[in-house]
C-alpha cells in the first residue's frame, strides 16, 4: 500500500516543488495511485545467493510507462540487473520492476522505501508517494558456515606452524652466534677517538589539514566517477563519501542529512546528487552522473 506524505514530509515536498517551479511540476504524470508496495521473493536471503527485490505500482490510468519513480536504496547489496514490466487493462495499469541483488555479508538489512512523484488526479496537486520499508535477515548457508570453520581451523594451524618455524630459526641463529663467538680470539679494542658532530635536524612532512585531506578524497572520488560512468562506480563513490563524512554504511540519505553540517550548502547538494546517481533509473543515469560530478567539483572548491 502506498504511503502519502506525513506532516513534516509535506513541508519538505512543498519546498521541493516551490524550488523546482511550476514548469517542472507540469512535466509530472497525472496519476491515481491505488497501491505502491515494496517486496522480495524472500525475506531471509542467503549470503552470495541472488534474490529479487520487487517494486509494484497500480494506477487507475492507462499509461505506457511510469516516470519519476525512484528505486529503493540498495547500498548494502550488489545490483546484478533489473527487469521492468508495464501491463494495462480496462481497470488501469500495473507497473512492476524486479531488481536482482546479492548480499555478501550476513546480518539485518532494512531497505528504504521507493518513491514516486506525480500529479494526484484526485485533486490536481503534485505529491510524493512512498512504499513500505523492507526488512531482510541475511544468513549464511550451512555449507558456507562449515567451509568458514574449516578455513579458520586451517589458518590457525598454519599460524602455529609458522610461529614454531620462526622460533626454531631464532634458536638456531642464537646457537650459531654463540658458537662463533667462542671460537674467535679476543682482540683488544682500539682507543676511542672523540668526534665532534652536530646532529642534523629531523625533517617532518607537513601534516595535512582536515579540509585538505577531505578535498583530496573528494578529488579522488571525482576521478573515479569520470573514468567509470556506471551505476556500480556511482554506488562505490557514494559509499566513499559516506565514509569521508563519518556516516555508517547502513545509514539512509535521510539519516545522513540530519547529521550536523550535512543538511545544507554544497555538501547537501553533493549527497542528494550521489544518491540519485546510485539509484536512479537507467535512462536518467548519464545525466545523474554528470550532476554528481558537478556537485563533487563544487564541494571540492568550497574546501579550498
Amino acid at each position: 500500500m502506498a504511503r502519502k506524505l506525513t506532516a513534516p514530509l509535506i513541508l519538505v515536498a512543498a519546498a521541493w516543488f516551490a524550488a523546482t517551479g511550476t514548469a517542472q511540476a507540469q512535466t509530472l504524470q497525472r496519476l491515481t495511485v491505488e497501491s505502491f508496495a515494496l517486496s522480495a521473493d524472500t525475506t531471509q536471503p542467503q549470503v552470495e545467493v541472488p534474490f529479487h527485490v520487487i517494486v509494484t505500482l497500480r494506477v487507475r490510468e492507462n499509461v505506457s510507462e511510469i516516470n519519476n519513480l525512484q528505486l529503493p536504496m540498495l547500498a548494502q547489496l550488489e545490483l546484478l540487473g533489473d527487469e521492468r514490466k508495464t501491463v494495462s487493462d480496462p481497470s488501469g495499469t500495473r507497473y512492476q520492476e524486479v531488481v536482482t541483488v546479492v548480499a555478501h555479508a550476513d546480518g539485518r538489512i532494512v531497505i528504504a522505501p521507493a518513491t514516486l512523484q506525480a500529479i494526484d488526479a484526485r485533486d490536481g496537486k503534485p505529491k510524493q508517494w512512498f512504499t513500505n520499508d523492507l526488512p531482510l535477515s541475511v544468513h549464511s548457508s550451512a555449507a558456507r558456515i562449515a567451509n568458514g570453520v574449516a578455513v579458520g581451523l586451517f589458518a590457525h594451524v598454519a599460524r602455529i606452524f609458522a610461529a614454531l618455524l620462526w622460533l626454531a630459526l631464532v634458536v638456531g641463529a642464537v646457537v650459531l652466534t654463540l658458537f662463533l663467538l667462542r671460537r674467535r680470539t679476543p682482540v683488544a679494542a682500539p682507543p676511542a677517538v672523540p668526534v665532534s658532530y652536530q646532529q642534523a635536524p629531523v625533517l617532518q612532512a607537513p601534516l595535512l589539514s582536515e579540509a585538505e585531506r577531505r578535498r583530496r578524497q573528494i578529488e579522488d572520488a571525482l576521478l573515479v566517477l569520470r573514468a567509470e560512468r556506471t551505476r556500480s562506480a556511482a554506488v562505490r563513490v557514494r559509499a566513499a563519501i559516506w565514509r569521508v563524512i563519518g556516516a555508517p554504511e547502513g545509514e539512509t540519505l535521510a539519516d545522513v542529512l540530519r547529521r550536523p553540517g550535512c543538511g545544507e550548502g554544497t555538501l547537501r547538494d553533493l549527497l542528494v546528487a550521489l544518491e540519485r546517481s546510485a539509484f536512479t533509473y537507467d535512462e536518467d543515469l548519464p545525466r545523474a552522473i554528470d550532476d554528481a560530478c558537478a556537485a563533487l567539483e563544487r564541494y571540492s572548491a568550497s574546501l579550498t
